[in-house]
C-alpha cells in the first residue's frame, strides 16, 4: 500500500473541487465530508446486500452488465427511430450495434467496488481535511474475525468520533477498520488501488465538464 500516492492523488482531486467550487475555499469542510462518506458508506452497504434480511435476494452486487451507451441498450444504433416510431412498428433500418456486437451490453461492472472505492475518495480527503500525515503498513493490520455488518457499525462510529476530533489516531482506526472492510466484501487491496485510480480520473473530468 502506498498511503502516500494515494494521499497525493486525493489531494490533487480535492486541489480541482476547490478551483471550480472557490466558496469552499478558507472553511471547514470536514463536517460536509463525514456526512459524505456516511452516505456513501450506505450506498456500499446497499450493494453489499447483507443486511437486508427481510428478502430472499441478499448477494451483493458484485457483477451487473453494463449497458452500451452508442446503442442505448438496444442493440441497434438506429434506436433513435424506435422512439419516434409512435405506432411501434418498428419500420427503421437496423443497424447492429458494432460496440456491442447487438447484444445491447458491452461488459460488467462491479457496483460494491465502486461504492467502496467512492468511500475511500472521502476517506482520504477527511484524513488530508484532519492533516494526518501518517504511514500504514497492511502487514501490521491485524486480522479479524469481526462480522462484515459489524465491520459497518464499526465505520460509522469511527466517522462519528471524527467528528469530535481530528487526532491522528481517530483517523487510524477508520482506516484500518475500512480496510478490514474492503476484505471482509472480498477486495485486494490491488483492487481497491486499480478502481481508485480509474475512478479518480472520472471525478477530474466530471469537475472539467460542470458535474
Amino acid at each position: 500500500m502506498n498511503l502516500t500516492k494515494l494521499f497525493e492523488t486525493q489531494a490533487a482531486l480535492d486541489e480541482h473541487i476547490m478551483q471550480e467550487h472557490p466558496e469552499l475555499q478558507g472553511q471547514n469542510n470536514l463536517d460536509w465530508k463525514l456526512l459524505a462518506l456516511q452516505v456513501e458508506l450506505g450506498e456500499c452497504a446497499n450493494e453489499w446486500r447483507g443486511f437486508k434480511k427481510w428478502s430472499k435476494d441478499q448477494e451483493p452486487r458484485t457483477k451487473v452488465k453494463v449497458e452500451c451507451w452508442i446503442c442505448n441498450g438496444t442493440g441497434d444504433e438506429n434506436y433513435e427511430f424506435v422512439q419516434e416510431d409512435a405506432e411501434g412498428t418498428g419500420n427503421h433500418e437496423y443497424i447492429k450495434c458494432e460496440d456491442c456486437d447487438g447484444t445491447g451490453y458491452n461488459g460488467y461492472k462491479n457496483p460494491l467496488l465502486e461504492e467502496y472505492v467512492d468511500c475511500l475518495h472521502f476517506v482520504l480527503s477527511i484524513g488530508l481535511e484532519a492533516k494526518v500525515n501518517v504511514t500504514l503498513e497492511l502487514d501490521i493490520i491485524k486480522e479479524t474475525n469481526i462480522k462484515t455488518l459489524e465491520l459497518f457499525g464499526i465505520m460509522f462510529e469511527d466517522i462519528n468520533k471524527l467528528g469530535e476530533t481530528t487526532w491522528v489516531d481517530t483517523w487510524s482506526e477508520l482506516f484500518e477498520t475500512f480496510y478490514l472492510l474492503g476484505k471482509s466484501l472480498g477486495f485486494t487491496w490491488e483492487q481497491v488501488e486499480e478502481s481508485y485510480y480509474e475512478k479518480n480520473k472520472i471525478n477530474h473530468l466530471r469537475q472539467e465538464n460542470g458535474y
